[in-house]
């Protein structure tokens, strides 16, 4: 589809105002008969009966648009390319973009140099100084999050295992809402912010300390021959595991 430009002024220049409304309906069909018919000039038959108008009415609309310099002697638009520009054809941007595409296409991509023989001492002293160098942290500690303590919250099942195992836990067992009694008392203060492994720790040290005192307490029961209620416990890797907890 071809497009032209149109002044934003046609409807209040005092030229256009003096016509009448057929007149400046045939101004506007004369602009888009040149330019369908760009860079080809047409016959004043064929503008008139384009038009729908007589010749001799043509005759006449032609004077008026001379008299106020709209358009030239061949019925051309005064100022037309002055005013329109190439990117507004859709011809044009068409083969622009072809044009762009296929030099794209025709642009050698030189291959990286290959290693060679010819390597120097120098090169093979840099590298094996580089592979002796100590590894890099790979986690700066300071950089991970600090937030408090939610009702939401919970500890990653696969990181907090290997806590319980570092903390000599591994096949420890517990029960499910000692995580509530966890997230309870770290709520209440909610100024405390801990990142999510230091969370873990803490929990890792909270069911540490239960655990010693029911075996402590265990341990009195035996002694003075008395029973303790029978507890429902759980591994604690199986309880975070679990969707119902």
């Amino acid at each position: 589809m071809d497009w032209f430009r149109m002044y934003g002024e046609f409807a209040t220049d005092p030229k256009v105002q003096m016509m009448s409304e057929a007149d400046q309906r045939r101004f506007i069909m004369l602009l888009c008969l040149r330019c369908s018919n760009d860079g080809v000039t047409l016959h004043e038959t064929e503008i008139a009966f384009q038009m729908r108008i007589t010749d001799e009415q043509w005759q006449a609309t032609k004077s008026l648009f001379l008299s106020k310099g709209l358009i030239t002697e061949d019925c051309q638009p005064t100022a037309w390319n002055k005013r329109q520009f190439v990117s507004d054809s859709s011809k044009a941007r068409v083969a622009a973009h072809r044009a762009k595409k296929k030099q794209q296409r025709n642009v050698t991509v030189t291959p990286p140099d290959t290693d060679t023989d010819t390597d120097t001492e120098e090169e093979h002293t840099h590298n094996a100084q580089a592979s002796d160098s100590p590894p890099a942290l790979i986690e700066d500690q300071t950089a991970r999050p600090r937030f408090a303590m939610t009702d939401a919250w919970e500890p990653e099942p696969k990181s907090f295992t290997a806590v319980l195992a570092r903390n000599g836990m591994a096949n420890q067992r517990f029960q499910a809402d000692q995580l509530l009694e966890f997230r309870s008392y770290w709520i209440s203060r909610p100024g405390d912010h801990k990142t999510q492994a230091q969370w873990e720790h803490a929990l890792a040290q909270q069911l540490k300390r239960q655990s010693r005192i029911h075996q402590a307490a265990e341990g009195n029961s035996h002694e003075t021959g008395g029973r303790t209620p029978g507890r429902s416990t759980r591994n604690a890797h199986d309880i975070l595991t679990d969707p119902n907890w």
